[in-house]
């Protein structure tokens, strides 16, 4: 709850809300669920983003993005239909239903989840794993710069789109976690992508990694060796080098050797 709310801004233009969130205790609304599990008692303004036009997809040459106002079942709906043109779409449409339940995927906004920056999020490891791009205050980041950018930058810019590449026709992937009940939301989560050459040789991995950090981290030293080895996953994981938390859920021991176990699980699949 929002308890020393007393203005509500609605601007009509990009600049305008810009403005409005360089103001002090203001924050962008997207679909409000994010402020709702925050609950900050500090904010006394919030920028409604509704007339903004974000709550649509956009299609390039070289992939497409979604606009931080789109819901996360609107936006898995839209990756459906663009599947046929962009392979990622497809991709990224099982991520996203994966993300949360059908009731939160109608609520929940592309913003939100980018604000939350939730350590076991799968749909940031999968934006993680594609290195997405996050446009916010009018100019682009990579998804890894944006997850390790200061808090108060985070929870003040104006998002209005995440933009990943198209991606291959051949590219597979796979996500694999450990949970308290495989409904819930991992307690460690190992995401794998690949593609191969014709002749079978690997030319593209990305894995990534929830539940071990601050945020869903990429792993690019690993991905190197599974490329230059073509696929021997051992060597590759002596490259692996985490130090996770510990809490209730899992310690750190435990969830180092939940990613390596996982890891091995995703490029099984693949």
């Amino acid at each position: 709850m929002l308890i020393r709310l007393n203005t509500i801004h609605h601007p009509t233009t990009i600049d305008e809300a810009i403005h409005l969130l360089t103001e002090r205790n203001t924050r962008p609304l997207y679909g409000g669920m994010a402020l709702h599990r925050e609950s900050p008692t500090h904010v006394t303004a919030v920028v409604d983003l509704s007339k903004l036009k974000l709550d649509r997809h956009r299609v390039f040459d070289a992939g497409f993005s979604l606009g931080s106002m789109m819901t996360l079942e609107k936006a898995r709906q839209t990756c459906l239909e663009l599947v046929e043109k962009i392979p990622n779409a497809g991709f990224m449409a099982e991520m996203l239903k994966l993300e949360a339940p059908i009731n939160q995927r109608n609520t929940t906004t592309i913003g939100d989840v980018l604000v939350e920056k939730r350590p076991n999020s799968i749909l940031l490891t999968a934006f993680t794993a594609l290195d997405a791009q996050v446009d916010a205050n009018g100019w682009p980041r990579f998804i890894h710069d944006w997850l390790t950018a200061p808090e108060r930058e985070v929870k003040q810019a104006l998002i209005t789109e995440v933009a990943m590449e198209k991606g291959s026709v051949t590219a597979r992937h796979a996500f694999e976690k450990v949970a308290r009940t495989p409904a819930d939301d991992p307690i460690v989560g190992a995401m794998a992508y690949l593609d191969r050459d014709a002749d079978g040789k690997l030319h593209d991995v990305r894995l990534a990694l929830c539940g071990v950090a601050d945020h869903p981290i990429p792993l690019g030293a690993v991905d190197e060796i599974l490329i230059e080895s073509n696929g021997d996953v051992d060597r590759a994981l002596s490259a692996l080098k985490l130090a996770p938390p510990n809490d209730h859920w899992g310690s750190s021991e435990y969830r180092v050797e939940m990613a390596k176990i996982l890891i091995r699980r995703a490029l099984s699949q693949i």
